[in-house]
């Protein structure tokens, strides 16, 4: 039976917009030496980039950037899809950040990407200190969940979900990660697809795609993990020992 790999990138492959691990790197080139690998973030390509090596880039099956809404192959694009986001949208979304009682402010906080927006509070010009300060406080505030649940309401139509360290992605219904999984069972028919990503809770953006291949059953596995140095540990256990991979999901 064929077996696909899936991974998320920030906080699976690499820290939080940080480059990839250098013997990370050269473990995994090794792995997609072996088996189909594919690759999805909420992040554009540019910004990819600057996170995962172009020889990895490169080699791997497919690169799914904005939140599956664009699909690249040997730095080619294969397919993209988007979406004009309705003004009163935007002029909410950025009411509610306004209202934030976070004070640090670096600009950026509303970015259009191919089929989603991406929204920040504390804005995608944070620096990593900045994202570590702002995801401390949205974890004992709660202020993504709060903005979520206030764009859900306001346009039931759009999806909401949390996105890596400091924002949260929306996009119509059904336009989220989910929609790699039916690539890859376009291309591998029955293979048995294993996901890794570190939002894979409800309500975080890599949720979609984790619902999706488990519901799809036969062998499918979906591996939660907190950092890159997991995803690591899980892949040197199983290529080295030829086992198994067993199922984290909680």
């Amino acid at each position: 039976m064929e077996r696909v790999y899936i991974f998320d990138v920030d906080g699976t492959l690499t820290g939080s917009r940080q480059p990839m691990h250098d013997i990370f790197s050269d473990f995994f080139q090794n792995m997609i030496s072996q088996v189909p690998v594919y690759l999805v973030t909420g992040s554009n390509l540019e910004k990819l980039q600057q996170q995962v090596p172009e020889q990895i880039l490169n080699r791997v099956a497919g690169v799914f950037t904005c939140s599956g809404n664009e699909l690249w192959q040997s730095g080619k694009r294969i397919f993209k899809k988007d979406h004009r986001f309705p003004a009163e949208m935007i002029a909410f979304v950025e009411r509610l950040l306004r209202q934030s009682n976070y004070t640090i402010r670096t600009g950026r906080h509303v970015e259009t990407r191919p089929g989603m927006l991406n929204v920040s509070v504390v804005g995608r010009n944070a620096n990593l200190q900045q994202r570590n300060a702002y995801n401390r406080f949205d974890h004992e505030a709660g202020e993504r969940r709060v903005i979520m649940a206030r764009i859900r309401e306001a346009f039931p139509e759009y999806e909401a979900n949390q996105g890596g360290q400091i924002s949260v992605d929306v996009s119509l219904k059904g336009w989220n990660k989910s929609r790699v999984h039916a690539h890859v069972q376009e291309k591998h028919g029955a293979a048995e697809c294993y996901f890794f990503g570190d939002n894979i809770k409800k309500g975080g953006n890599d949720f979609p795609l984790a619902k999706a291949i488990l519901d799809a059953g036969r062998g499918n596995r979906v591996f939660p993990v907190k950092c890159y140095d997991d995803t690591w540990e899980i892949l040197q256990e199983h290529f080295a020992a030829n086992v198994e991979l067993a199922s984290r999901v909680a």
